[in-house]
């Protein structure tokens, strides 16, 4: 019982960070999977960018993935951020509090 994933992922390689670029519809199927990608990605490098530019869907269970990664990151002196969030999820994570933990910080 394992349904199709529906949505994708690309993680791109640059001297200073990994950005890991999600498209499609994450939910609770794909959280974990998500998690686990982040968390090798966390491991890789100093700054992950996640890239949800698009994102077409997602619910709470990607939110939780999210914030435990970037908690992860955090304690690992690492940095792990959402940008370009499509309208949908910049709508869902603003909706629950979410985006400006997970937004970049202006130096």
């Amino acid at each position: 019982m394992n349904p199709q994933p529906s949505w994708q992922h690309q993680v791109r390689v640059e001297p200073d960070r990994r950005i890991v670029l999600i498209s499609g519809e994450i939910d609770v199927n794909g959280a974990d999977h998500l998690l686990d990608l982040l968390s090798q990605t966390i491991n890789a490098a100093q700054r992950v960018d996640v890239d949800m530019s698009a994102v077409q869907f997602m619910d709470s269970t990607v939110i939780g993935a999210l914030i435990t990664a970037r908690n992860t990151a955090t304690a690992a002196g690492r940095q792990l951020v959402v940008t370009n969030p499509s309208r949908t999820a910049r709508r869902v994570l603003g909706i629950t509090g979410v985006l400006d933990a997970l937004s970049p910080t202006s130096a």
